[in-house]
């Protein structure tokens, strides 16, 4: 009998459980029951109903692996699998660096043409062709970072190359990770997904952006226009995937609708927005192609997504772009610190899915293989009472393999954040007065614990206070020592 894991829908998922018609498995809730029961020839609506457990969680059989096309995950539970292979060369760097520096020059010139962006899509897909039929493509090192400190180009131009290439190997890697899918329609998912990265901020040129770190409500807000000014730099252009234009609009969008966090822009606002357009271009000669490709995104734009994964990997690629560039008013920090600070930018901001991806497939090797979250590091997981509030423990990592998100950990404290909400929610601390020990240390693994996942990793030179009082209370803690009984 196999054990139940959380199933993770996506698009491509239930698009294609649509177009076989069928619900190949059953799929139960965590203690094993029935939800939905497998079944041929199923209508629109059957299917569909596998969107409701999302939120709950939805699992699956590991007996069933095969059926659904789910990859087991080679050295889950050890060290090994990691190469030192560089997946990438300086003509790749080299090559993408300057037909991305040409492309966005001419962008501040005039406007995209069709050539422009065949050129693009195919420098993209030979790019990713190269990367992907490596032996090493899923567990070698994408040493973009390395690549691009002697490039000398301009910081647009730099965390475009860095967003496109960090984008396409956590798609590649997550596809592969999760299911066995056909290689056209891989190829085709990446390079949609890397014209996205390489156009998603284009809108920059064309504002008047900030220079400096602290930022204001206003501000704020106008630097959130950024992705529909991207899009109209397109609009016009029909030979662009209409789904890279979608990720534009959304790329800053990763949570679902309702949800707390800092997505952006309000899809209120955006509709809006979109249909003010549409009725402007629509009477105005000469543009009524213009209306069209707005009367498209609009479409695009009802679908609710169980799970937007270009709009996750865009989210978090163009964050780490971001945090390993140099700006105006700040050094580039490290690669190892960019991931920490995504890890514990993430509450408000990604879904717990993107984060373990990008822990478990691809931040180890954008950091040269360096452990982010190693056995005795201090981190706080959050997890949901009864009532959905959630609550933060404090915890010390047991065990930690290469998959970085799920570690073994005992928890010894509870904890409460302060937030701020504006100009963008976040956790400005937490609060070291009101810690909770817990001296029962119960243990947790999380690979089988769906209901925590970790929120901020605890760095001993950014968090010192904190790592003192950490330190402190786990100071005589012997390993093994624990009662079981007081394990949870």
């Amino acid at each position: 009998m196999g054990e139940y894991h959380l199933f993770e829908f996506s698009p491509e998922t239930i698009d294609r459980f649509r177009t076989q018609r069928e619900i190949p498995v059953h799929f139960y809730n965590k203690d094993g029951q029935i939800l939905i029961y497998k079944k041929e020839q199923a209508s629109d609506a059957e299917i569909d109903r596998l969107l409701r457990f999302v939120q709950q969680g939805i699992y699956y059989n590991t007996d069933d692996m095969d059926v659904l096309g789910i990859k087991k995950k080679k050295g889950e539970g050890n060290n090994d699998g990691l190469s030192d292979v560089k997946l990438l060369t300086e003509d790749h760097a080299g090559g993408l660096t300057h037909d991305t520096a040409e492309l966005f020059g001419q962008l501040k010139r005039g406007t995209i043409t069709s050539l422009h962006a065949k050129q693009s899509s195919e420098r993209l897909n030979k790019l990713f062709q190269d990367f992907e039929q490596q032996p090493d493509a899923m567990n070698g090192l994408v040493n973009i970072i390395e690549l691009m400190t002697g490039m000398g180009a301009e910081q647009e131009v730099e965390m475009a190359v860095k967003r496109t290439v960090v984008s396409m190997a956590l798609k590649t890697r997550g596809m592969k990770a999760q299911s066995l899918r056909d290689q056209q329609r891989i190829a085709d998912q990446v390079n949609v997904l890397m014209m996205s990265a390489l156009l998603c901020d284009i809108g920059y040129g064309r504002m008047q952006m900030p220079a400096d770190a602290s930022l204001s409500d206003a501000q704020m807000e106008y630097i959130r226009n950024h992705p529909m000014m991207s899009y109209l730099m397109l609009a016009h252009e029909p030979s662009i995937d209409p789904r890279v234009k979608r990720n534009i609009l959304c790329h800053h969008r990763p949570m679902r609708t309702g949800a707390a966090g800092n997505n952006y822009p309000n899809m209120k606002l955006l509709l809006g927005k979109l249909n003010s357009l549409e009725e402007r271009y629509r009477t105005e000669p000469g543009k009524d192609h213009i209306a069209a490709d707005v009367r498209k995104q609009l479409q695009l734009l009802k679908t609710d997504l169980a799970y937007d994964e270009d709009a996750n990997v865009l989210a978090l690629a163009s964050e780490f772009a971001s945090l390993t560039s140099k700006t105006s008013w700040r050094d580039a920090f490290s690669p190892r610190r960019a991931v920490q600070m995504i890890v514990n930018n993430s509450f408000f901001t990604y879904t717990d899915r993107i984060v373990r991806e990008f822990l478990d497939h691809v931040a180890m090797s954008l950091c040269d293989n360096e452990r982010i979250i190693t056995e005795g590091d201090f981190v706080i997981v959050a997890s949901r009472g009864s009532d959905g509030r959630p609550f933060f423990e404090v915890c010390q990592i047991d065990a930690a393999s290469r998959y970085q998100s799920k570690p073994q950990v005992s928890r010894f404290a509870t904890i409460q954040p302060e937030i701020a909400r504006t100009p963008r929610m976040c956790f400005v601390r937490f609060d070291l007065d009101h810690l909770r020990p817990d001296p029962r240390f119960a243990k947790f693994d999380l690979l089988r614990d769906d209901s925590r996942h970790i929120v901020y990793a605890v760095d001993a030179h950014y968090d010192e206070e904190m790592h003192r009082r950490f330190t402190e209370l786990t100071a005589g803690r012997r390993r093994g020592a624990v009662d079981p009984a007081a394990s949870e």
